[in-house]
């Protein structure tokens, strides 16, 4: 099974630390974000990967080549004006005949992509997607009030619990029925969650979502980073404050 792994954004809400090295290609734990990606597919016996590459693409084409190094075997698409996560398949499509995987390159996870994959060829849908648990706390008492404003129900900062996606998705080929080809003079981007999902829900096609309780994170912001690295970036900045202090 081939996965594509989605490795072309700006990662702009990660700046300055991606001014001049693709998000992807960040350190976690002396390692690329996305290598940990590579590595944790592999060890469930995925092996052939297509990473579409944008935004300082070159770097990453340039660290991992051919993936022969991690024994895994890897090729590029690359745009030239950002496709969308789901316009960069488009270019793509004659490669991705079979059943295939979906991943954003700054998706960490420890899923099991075993369990994953035979969920979704168990419920033969078009497509299926990862889901975590998300927890909401309100701030503040909810009430509730019929039509003529009496209050019915009060609840003291409840908390909600809701099916989140994921940017892991597996998928069939049948896919491209729904996502354009890529208009090379003038591209727009086609994303799957924005434009794909919608348009398989109002045609009535079956996609599924797998829950799962495995460690999963977006690194997509400044604090995510700094999670995943153990609170590396907070204990400079305080050093860097004290520094200042005592000059």
């Amino acid at each position: 099974m081939k996965a594509v792994i989605l490795a072309g954004g700006k990662g702009t809400r990660l700046r300055p630390l991606t001014y001049a090295v693709p998000k992807p290609l960040l350190p976690i734990n002396e390692k690329p974000m996305m290598e940990h990606i590579i590595l944790h597919m592999k060890s469930h016996g995925i092996t052939e990967f297509i990473i579409s590459v944008g935004y300082l693409g070159y770097q990453i084409k340039n660290y991992f080549k051919d993936g022969a190094e991690w024994g895994v075997k890897i090729e590029y698409s690359e745009e030239d004006t950002p496709l969308g996560t789901a316009g960069c398949l488009s270019p793509i499509r004659d490669k991705l005949t079979e059943t295939f995987l979906l991943i954003g390159g700054d998706n960490l996870t420890n899923i099991n992509f075993k369990k994953f994959i035979e969920f979704h060829k168990s419920h033969k849908g078009i497509a299926s997607v990862a889901l975590f648990e998300l927890k909401q706390k309100v701030e503040y008492g909810v009430y509730s009030i019929d039509k003529d404003k009496k209050i019915t129900k009060f609840e003291e900062k409840p908390s909600f619990k809701y099916n989140a996606g994921t940017m892991i998705f597996c998928l069939e080929p049948e896919i491209f029925d729904f996502i354009p080809k890529t208009d090379s003079k003038s591209p727009k981007p086609i994303n799957i969650t924005d434009h794909i999902l919608p348009k398989l829900i109002e045609s009535n096609r079956p996609i599924y979502g797998f829950p799962f309780c495995d460690y999963w994170i977006d690194v997509g912001r400044i604090s995510d980073y700094d999670e995943v690295n153990g609170g590396i970036l907070s204990k400079q900045i305080k050093e860097e404050k004290r520094s200042l202090k005592k000059e």
